[in-house]
């Protein structure tokens, strides 16, 4: 076992331990990015900025088409509105999931990734 799998295994454990629900410490996206070899950490235990990017990422182009096709196309928007309205979204979600983490880092005193 790699040093990145023995911390992930140990950051599970610790999450584990906590009264979080396991949804909440081991995201659906984390699944998929694991699945496709990418050696990422669970969500409390990476930065702001990279839990902020890593979820405006995927949140804008998906919530954008969604919208464009629902309701946007519709109304006559041009895709240059269209696609600013789906990078603040993306931006806005991005903040406001990696103030949840940080926020549930700090509510559980969990160790840094480093510590592990």
């Amino acid at each position: 076992m790699n040093d990145h799998e023995r911390k992930f295994e140990a950051a599970l454990a610790e999450l584990a331990a906590t009264d979080m629900w396991a949804g909440n410490y081991k995201p659906p996206l984390l699944n998929v990015q694991r699945r496709l070899g990418w050696m990422v950490r669970p969500p409390h235990y990476a930065s702001f900025w990279r839990v902020m990017l890593g979820y405006a990422l995927w949140f804008a182009p998906v919530w954008g088409i969604l919208m464009w096709f629902v309701s946007w196309r519709g109304q006559g928007f041009s895709l240059v509105s269209a696609a600013g309205a789906a990078a603040f979204a993306g931006i806005l979600f991005g903040g406001m999931m990696a103030l949840y983490y940080a926020r549930a880092r700090r509510r559980y005193k969990l160790s840094k990734w480093e510590d592990l």
